[in-house]
């Protein structure tokens, strides 16, 4: 199956989002330009789909983007996670 994937500009172009993060479970991806992800998440078969070419048949599992950039950039939060705030959302968009 070919899939294209539409990367949403959220990191102003650096791709580094973690928005398309997905686990290869099985094959080959070649990824030099993920910023979002480190060489050690990258060992552990983490990768993004918006910088990678495929070198084989892949096998992927998608993954939570709140939990790949945490595990990416967590450690540079001292506070820990945001909790989000369903409430302030709604404010912001507009909804009563």
């Amino acid at each position: 199956m070919n899939l294209e994937i539409e990367h949403q500009n959220f990191s102003n172009g650096l791709r580094c989002c973690t928005s398309c993060a997905v686990r290869v479970k099985s094959g080959q991806l070649r990824q030099p330009e993920a910023l979002g992800i480190s060489a050690e998440l990258k060992s552990k078969g983490y990768a993004l789909l918006c910088v990678g070419f495929p070198s084989s048949d892949l096998e992927v599992e998608t993954q939570d983007e709140d939990e790949v950039y945490w595990l990416q950039f967590g450690r540079y939060f001292a506070r820990g996670p945001i909790e989000r705030d369903d409430y302030a959302l709604e404010l912001a968009m507009g909804d009563e």
